[in-house]
């Protein structure tokens, strides 16, 4: 796999990082917010949450992107392993770093799934998309 194939993945995963770690502070001050039953400061969260959500799906749309004009199929099958959770290839630290980077935005990921979990359900009770 080429360097900048990978760099460039890299580079969209930190961009996803970054979102995920505005999308969770949202998400802290979402759950704050449900706490004081401050219905005006929740609403504006919720809405404030739409837009890293938005660059999310266009940073997941950029790498699927990424991944389909590649010509060398092999090349593009090793990237999905890798953007899927799959092992670097041994001394290759671009690789390794593009590795590390996917983990920790699972981590994040997962974490802000489950308080967004038991937000919806505390606001959505039995219309709950949760349910």
């Amino acid at each position: 796999m080429t360097e900048k194939t990978v760099m460039d993945a890299l580079v969209q995963m930190k961009r996803t990082g970054n979102l995920l770690n505005e999308l969770e502070d949202l998400t802290q001050q979402l759950a704050q917010s449900i706490d004081r039953n401050d219905q005006v400061s929740t609403q504006m969260l919720i809405a404030m949450r739409e837009e890293p959500l938005a660059k999310l799906q266009a940073a997941d749309k950029a790498l699927r992107e990424q991944m389909e004009v590649l010509s060398d199929r092999e090349e593009a099958e090793k990237l999905a392993a890798l953007l899927n959770g799959g092992e670097a290839e041994p001394g290759e630290r671009t690789q390794q770093m593009l590795q590390e980077q996917v983990a920790a935005n699972r981590r994040r990921l997962k974490q802000i799934m489950t308080v967004d979990r038991v937000l919806n359900q505390r606001l959505g009770r039995e219309q709950s998309a949760y349910q």
